[in-house]
């Protein structure tokens, strides 16, 4: 059997450089790991194309796709399904997105995954194996809050030149904290968690030193983290992983985490101001603490990336400016931005819905960088051309320079951090992707009653507990 697995382009930050192409980002775990639960028993000649860096086959020699489906490349992912399909392959689609939109996913399917993928997916297989391939599998419920058994991730099937870091490890699966504008909740409203000495093992046999945690909030059981942290500092690596503000509270935590190799830490502070903070919900992060917080962990040699976001209903016109100056103020080692965006299955998008505020409906504008809703205080063309100035600022190079002043352990990261997010500023200027708020020529409609359910099914469907 022939399996290609394909995540189409979503238009992520990457490194480009004539025929060169690199992600920004962490390499991502869902391919791999869906490679891996392929029964060994199916003897399967596996492949994997991820369209952000690689080019997506026209005519592969597959005898079933897997397409994984997020958001902003739900239409490439769509219109690839169906030029498979009319060439006779078969073609399964899962992901975020579907588990969320799974009637209009499954109008572009033969199959569909709702849910995670570890029990679902090698049943679907063997299913198809034996010629009785079902239109929908749902993922199986866990009582106990452990995710036990996910194999390690089959990262010889992956291009390892095509991201900054080539070795990712989950631990941990969704988050307990439930902000407006987040998928996590709608998609893993259970927060899961791996067996200490499994993920342990995998970061053992990685050969190289360095490796991510993809998780979406790592540290939200605290004698979970610190049981995993204590038992991989003596692996003698170093890692970087996405944590809330709170985390860096705990300086007790911060030892620990700096100890077992800590580099870096992906921090979203999403504003400055406290009131944007609880309309968000997002009250756990406190903003007038961010400057002792950050400071807490740079001492210990850990590098702070910053993200915040702009396009909330306190901000007016001067939200980019003060922004880009907290940003050099508080001494953010790289700092990133995005556009508040309603994606479906979210709270945020059932208010912007209900307020007439959804300005596209087109999801390839879901990609945190393009304007999809209308602002309560500015224009879309405010908010856009704001976005995109800040980003210019904050990254012209005497602001890098003072960012890279700090020479210690941290400088080696910010420093090529920041030469590539200064790359990416280019093709943000440069790329038609990126030369209008929102496609005006084509903003789509509003998930139809029948997008968000299957047929027979009077509610939405979500993932099972």
């Amino acid at each position: 059997m022939r399996i290609l697995l394909i995540m189409p382009d979503a238009h992520m930050h990457t490194l480009r450089i004539g025929p060169f192409v690199r992600s920004f980002r962490e390499a991502p775990l869902t391919l791999t790991i869906l490679a891996a639960l392929v029964p060994p028993s199916l003897e399967a000649e596996i492949h994997i194309i991820d369209g952000n860096t690689d080019t997506i086959p026209e005519n592969p020699q597959a005898d079933l796709i897997g397409i994984s489906v997020i958001t902003g490349c739900a239409r490439p992912a769509y219109a690839l399904a169906d030029y498979y399909r009319a060439r006779g392959i078969p073609v399964v689609l899962g992901g975020v997105h579907v588990t969320v939109l799974p009637g209009e996913a499954l109008k572009h399917a033969d199959s569909i995954v709702i849910g995670r993928g570890e029990h679902a997916w090698p049943e679907l297989l063997g299913d198809f194996r034996r010629g009785r391939m079902q239109k929908v599998y749902r993922e199986k419920p866990i009582r106990d809050h452990l995710l036990a058994d996910v194999p390690p991730p089959r990262r010889d099937l992956q291009r390892k030149s095509a991201y900054m870091v080539p070795n990712t490890v989950q631990a941990t699966r969704g988050c307990r904290h439930r902000c407006d504008f987040c998928m996590a909740n709608a998609v893993w409203p259970r927060y899961l968690k791996r067996p200490v000495a499994e993920v342990v093992d995998e970061i053992r046999k990685i050969r190289s030193r360095n490796f991510a945690f993809n998780d979406v909030s790592l540290v939200e059981d605290i004698e979970f983290s610190k049981e995993l942290f204590s038992a991989i500092a003596p692996l003698k690596k170093q890692w970087g992983a996405l944590v809330t503000a709170e985390v860096l509270e705990d300086t007790s935590m911060l030892d620990l985490m700096a100890e077992s190799g800590c580099v870096y830490l992906l921090v979203g502070f999403e504003s400055g101001s406290q009131t944007v903070l609880r309309g968000i919900s997002k009250s756990f992060n406190k903003a007038l603490r961010y400057r002792d917080l950050i400071r807490s962990a740079q001492e210990r040699g850990i590098s702070i990336q910053g993200c915040f976001v702009f396009g909330f209903d306190h901000d007016g016109p001067d939200v980019f400016e003060s922004t880009t100056e907290l940003v050099q103020d508080l001494g953010i080692d790289i700092p990133r931005y995005s556009l508040y965006t309603p994606y479906p299955g979210t709270r945020l998008f059932a208010r912007m819905q209900a307020e007439g505020r959804i300005l596209s409906y087109n999801w390839d504008d879901y990609d945190t960088m393009h304007v999809v809703i209308n602002p309560a205080r500015m224009s879309p063309e405010e908010l856009y051309c704001g976005f995109k100035w800040a980003y210019r600022r904050s990254f012209r190079m005497r602001n890098i320079v003072k960012r890279l002043r700090r020479a210690d352990i941290r400088c080696a990261i910010n420093f090529v951090g920041n030469l590539a997010y200064r790359n990416f500023i280019r093709r943000l200027d440069s790329d038609p992707i990126f030369a209008r708020p929102f496609s005006t020529d084509d903003v789509g409609s509003p998930p139809a009653p029948g997008d968000w359910h299957l047929p027979g099914e009077e509610r939405a469907l979500s993932c099972l507990g």
